[in-house]
């Protein structure tokens, strides 16, 4: 007797390992625990000016205390892995893009500015673009919840502005919250998912 041969269901592709948004979350812990590089890798206006360029990028890493790091490295690594999880990609071109960005809108917004660090900016901007992806693609989430999210980013930015104090990093006396910092990055959040958001198909048009 002949019998129909057997199938099995197609595997579902696995998703990658947020391994860029556990990478950075490991080497600012490195730099926390290791004060002596914080004066090669800290934003610095003159020294980048002088062609220090990487500091652009590895001043966002460095933190003032343990409230600063342990706070922005929550928020970070909380919406970095979702975010990496769901768009690999987009997460990791953004990793790479947004820094150099918010440091630029420093250099020329915050031109008395001397130095900065922190992941503040880049997790704000992360916070940002998963709250548009989720809000555009993922209709089985309920939309409030997104819009509370990113309403929370600009209430939170807001406060800070108005205040001149942070809301959540409180054991330095010396710490300027620096809002156009978290501008900044918000606004690279909005533009990565204009610039990476999937392109609608376009309808066949019927033959005459």
């Amino acid at each position: 007797m002949a019998t129909e041969p057997e199938t099995t269901a197609p595997t579902p592709p696995a998703r990658a390992l947020p391994v860029a948004t556990l990478a950075i979350a490991v080497v600012s812990a490195v730099i926390f625990c290791v004060p002596a590089l914080n004066r090669e890798l800290l934003y610095h206006r003159d020294q980048i000016l002088h062609g220090q360029i990487w500091r652009a990028w590895t001043g966002h890493l460095v933190h003032y205390s343990s409230s600063h790091f342990l706070w922005n490295l929550v928020i970070f690594v909380a919406a970095g892995c979702w975010l990496e999880l769901i768009r690999p990609r987009s997460a990791r071109w953004f990793y790479l893009a947004s820094p150099p960005v918010i440091a630029a809108t420093l250099l020329i917004g915050e031109p008395t500015l001397l130095v900065y660090a922190g992941l503040s900016g880049l997790a704000s901007g992360v916070l940002v673009f998963l709250a548009f992806v989720q809000l555009s693609e993922n209709n089985a989430e309920p939309a409030w919840f997104w819009v509370g999210v990113f309403g929370l980013v600009m209430v939170k930015i807001a406060l800070e502005t108005v205040t001149g104090s942070p809301l959540l990093v409180h054991d330095s006396a010396d710490f300027r919250v620096v809002p156009l910092a978290h501008i900044s990055g918000g606004c690279s959040g909005i533009l990565a998912w204009v610039l990476t958001r999937p392109v609608p198909p376009v309808p066949p048009v019927p033959a005459a």
